[in-house]
């Protein structure tokens, strides 16, 4: 198997994989309102706090940040390289993923990197998605918006998130996953400060 593959193909296997089943073979989950919960299996804990998505097709650890879609589920599970969680999951719905060469087709491919920035990104606006509606530190702004008329529907629709002010509050996030953090200021995610080079 080649190392790139197109983008339609990754699409189409991605659409194909209903998230809640794959997950549902290596976490025991139950179904509370539209999402389902079960023991996170990255880390221990006691009380469910690992949400997975049927809408969204994504999951998310409220406990250890831990969040992404069906293929990065899948290789932080089995420790797969991306091309080998996209393997696994056409195999199992029946999709061949052939050998694909530079000369064929002329769809951008997606590479490991980019599921990380991909990652990182959904990682932030889940974290600061759970800050707003979740925390005392972001019902001022919370209040704010539902002052607006912002309903909580429109909130959970958008994803809407409340940055805490705290300089380094990304920084520790991304750095808990393991994530580089030039990598992440290259994406946009962070900014280097002028003064003592921190992000």
């Amino acid at each position: 198997m080649g190392n790139r593959i197109p983008e339609e193909v990754v699409e189409q296997i991605r659409t194909s994989s209903d998230i809640v089943e794959v997950i549902g073979e290596y976490v025991q989950l139950r179904k509370q309102g539209r999402n389902y919960f079960g023991l996170c299996p990255f880390h221990g804990e006691n009380s469910p706090s690992f949400s997975v998505s049927s809408d969204k097709q994504i999951f998310h650890c409220f406990g250890c940040g831990e969040g992404g879609n069906v293929f990065s589920f899948l290789m932080k599970m089995e420790g797969l390289a991306f091309t080998e969680a996209v393997q696994k999951l056409g195999e199992r719905n029946g999709i061949a993923v052939a050998e694909y060469t530079s000369g064929q087709g002329q769809q951008e491919d997606i590479s490991d990197d980019t599921v990380i920035m991909q990652q990182a990104h959904e990682l932030l606006k889940k974290y600061y998605h759970h800050l707003l509606v979740n925390t005392e530190e972001g019902n001022e702004a919370l209040s704010y918006l539902l002052n607006r008329g912002i309903t909580k529907e429109m909130i959970e629709k958008f994803e809407i998130g409340y940055a805490s002010p705290a300089w380094d509050a990304a920084t520790k996030i991304l750095q808990k996953r393991g994530l580089s953090l030039s990598s992440m200021e290259q994406a946009g995610l962070l900014i280097r400060s002028e003064k003592d080079g921190s992000h």
